[in-house]
């Protein structure tokens, strides 16, 4: 009889660990759903079986929202010379600004995907003047570059504004008449990366001419140099 009550007893204590590990199991999953990182005495989560750097099948592309993507350049110029802005603005104006330009750089990690990079500008009321997309179709082995021993691939994108005519090939649809700030929103493969900022402002004053400040000195009769008397090499005679 003693011997039945302590297996019942052992049973029981059996069952409590076994009820005490499907509780913490389910503690640990809410846990990664939290924080989204995975709980070391747990199992990692099983995903598609997808080589991340392979290339992506014809006719099924997908975006990547969640890559290493660093932007080294961010800025609006007056000009791009030689795929590089030759100047940095970030306030135009309406009589004297012919355009607007936009220039950026980006990283990203190495991989032979189709990447996709939209400039968007909005007006200061949140009207889109422009958008403009550019695909990067390139290898593995691309357009790499190192820094702080860590190895990217290196894109450019740029977009001109026309301030009193539109180009269409940057997908400008409104001419930035409207004073105020505006906003240019930079996304790559689906995934806001950055936002830079420009000002409109009024026609340029233009600068008045100076004023003298001091009267000018009247010269005495004494000081101006008297007439020289008229002379000629002919003889008198010839000139009866």
């Amino acid at each position: 009889m003693l011997n039945q009550f302590k297996i019942q007893n052992l049973k029981f204590k059996i069952t409590v660990v076994a009820i005490g590990g499907l509780l913490a199991t389910t503690a640990f999953a809410d846990l990664e759903w939290i924080t989204g990182g995975v709980p070391k005495n747990t199992a990692d989560k099983q995903g598609p079986n997808v080589v991340k750097d392979a290339p992506a099948a014809e006719g099924n592309l997908t975006t990547s929202g969640n890559q290493d993507i660093v932007v080294s350049h961010m800025i609006t110029c007056t000009k791009i010379l030689n795929q590089y802005p030759v100047d940095s603005v970030n306030f135009f104006y309406l009589n004297k600004s012919p355009q607007i330009c936009y220039f950026a750089y980006f990283l990203i990690k190495p991989s032979s995907r189709i990447h996709t990079a939209t400039v968007e500008c909005f007006s200061p009321s949140g009207m889109r003047i422009a958008k403009y997309d550019k695909e990067f179709r390139v290898g593995f082995v691309d357009r790499l570059l190192t820094v702080e021993n860590e190895t990217y691939q290196w894109f450019m994108v740029d977009m001109t504004i026309g301030m009193d005519h539109m180009h269409s090939e940057y997908g400008q649809s409104g001419l930035p008449k409207d004073l105020g700030l505006y906003t240019v929103h930079l996304t790559v493969d689906g995934q806001l990366v950055g936002i830079t900022f420009f000002y409109v402002k009024q026609e340029e004053a233009k600068p008045q001419a100076p004023v003298a400040t001091v009267a000018p000195v009247k010269r005495q009769e004494s000081e101006l140099m008297p007439m020289s008397t008229p002379f000629s090499n002919v003889p008198l005679r010839q000139l009866k």
